[in-house]
């Protein structure tokens, strides 16, 4: 338990003075004073209880509301604000590729299995989430709702966006909802499995704005680096069969394509990181790597918000008030 403004403490030097005055008041009439004459002095010591209670009573609630006005303060939570805290976009790919099985059963459901668990792992900072294709698109702004955040990392599948990879437009579509951020470190989670064929946006370029912003991109790329076959899909995200993959106009099978030197790169230009997740287990060894390089730096500078607890002395102090009035009235028999 702790105070947050001690100076009321003040106060407790008048209630003395308060008692006095109170005991100098002319004593309240009595309806039957005979009463005390005919029974002696066993009735008059009852008559002087009856007089001191309500005194008692209104002191003790006096010296409760001085309590309460010193803000009494126990324990502590996290600011929800997040104002000193970390703001991370995940820049999501939903291009088909990811629909390739070296990741186990295929790297879109790893990749969201391991970024589910990295969400679950940051509960005091806010996390937002871009998917992008040929396009990019906001799934969920900045939130520290976790709940929300998965339910729409959830509903992520292949082709939201259209197929192609524009990892240009991610990166500016991540410094667009970061920029304007007051947290002390806002990062950019990139995650994909190939190189940019598409946007407007040249990836090097919105590195640069990113960089500009102080914002960090840690680019992950997802898959085997020297490529894995496509499996063909449907509309509705369905295999055609269980060995119907892409092919070229040849007929050969067309392995995805990653640029490790342009994840690099970008990465580099914000001082960020790259990695490269060639199985699930590595996957999520990198995600706990980044929770770890950005959680320790600024983990103690969270601002701590006190749980005000003034009403465990100013409810009783109400009571007791009420209980004064009712003596006073129906008991002794004044107002």
């Amino acid at each position: 338990m702790r105070f947050g403004s001690i100076y009321w403490l003040i106060l407790f030097l008048a209630l003395p003075f308060i008692w006095m005055l109170k005991s100098r008041q002319k004593p309240m009439a009595i309806p039957h004073p005979d009463i005390v004459l005919k029974v002696g002095d066993e009735v008059s010591g009852s008559v002087r209880f009856k007089v001191l209670l309500p005194k008692m009573l209104r002191i003790l609630a006096i010296a409760l509301l001085i309590l309460s006005l010193m803000r009494p303060q126990k324990g502590f939570v996290s600011d929800t604000t997040n104002k000193s805290g970390v703001d991370i976009m995940v820049a999501f790919d939903v291009s088909s590729s990811m629909m390739a099985e070296d990741l186990y059963p295929n790297r879109i459901v790893a990749a969201k299995k391991v970024l589910a668990d990295f969400i679950n792992a940051r509960p005091n900072d806010r996390l937002g989430l871009i998917v992008f294709g040929s396009q990019s698109y906001l799934q969920c702004p900045l939130t520290n709702d976790r709940k929300t955040l998965l339910s729409f990392l959830k509903d992520i599948r292949i082709g939201m966006a259209e197929d192609g990879t524009a990892i240009g437009m991610a990166i500016g579509n991540g410094v667009k909802r970061l920029k304007d951020s007051p947290a002390k470190t806002k990062l950019i989670l990139l995650l994909t499995d190939g190189d940019n064929n598409a946007g407007a946006i040249d990836p090097e370029t919105a590195a640069r704005l990113a960089a500009s912003y102080n914002i960090k991109i840690y680019a992950i790329g997802i898959g085997d680096p020297n490529g894995s076959p496509i499996p063909i899909i449907d509309p509705f995200g369905r295999k055609f069969g269980r060995k119907n993959y892409a092919r070229d106009v040849d007929g050969n099978i067309l392995l995805t394509k990653m640029d490790t030197e342009g994840l690099k790169k970008i990465a580099g230009i914000t001082d960020g990181n790259y990695f490269v997740a060639s199985n699930a287990d590595k996957f999520s060894e990198i995600m706990k790597k980044i929770d770890q390089l950005e959680k320790t730096r600024f983990e103690s500078m969270l601002p701590l918000a006190f749980e005000e607890r003034y009403m465990v002395f100013a409810f009783p102090a109400f009571i007791l008030l009420i209980i004064e009035l009712l003596i006073r009235r129906r008991w002794v028999g004044v107002s």
